[in-house]
């Protein structure tokens, strides 16, 4: 296996080149792109669950860790969510 270097970065040169380079991900996006994910491996547990059922699928384990894999998502997403909650209660309680 090889390892590749690591490229340097200058972190003080802040020009308009490098804004044009790397695109803008807004957070809506990246949570809209992690949920997605979610219910795709949720799809995916699901389909492997109705392989199983009419035979398709030759092991079971395939099916196990498709919803293992969907299980580990959803409380994933779920904590996230909740520590979201939570910050945004504690920003509410702030008082100016």
């Amino acid at each position: 296996m090889k390892i590749n270097a690591v490229p340097q970065v200058n972190m003080f040169r802040m020009g308009q080149q490098e804004a044009e380079q790397q695109p803008e991900v807004s957070f809506s996006s990246y949570l809209k792109e992690a949920l997605n994910q979610v219910a795709y491996l949720e799809e995916q547990a699901h389909s492997a669950a109705i392989d199983m059922a009419v035979g398709d699928a030759s092991q079971i384990h395939q099916v196990m860790i498709a919803y293992e894999k969907a299980s580990l998502a959803l409380s994933l997403t779920i904590e996230v969510r909740n520590k979201l909650v939570e910050a945004y209660q504690e920003l509410m309680r702030i008082q100016m």
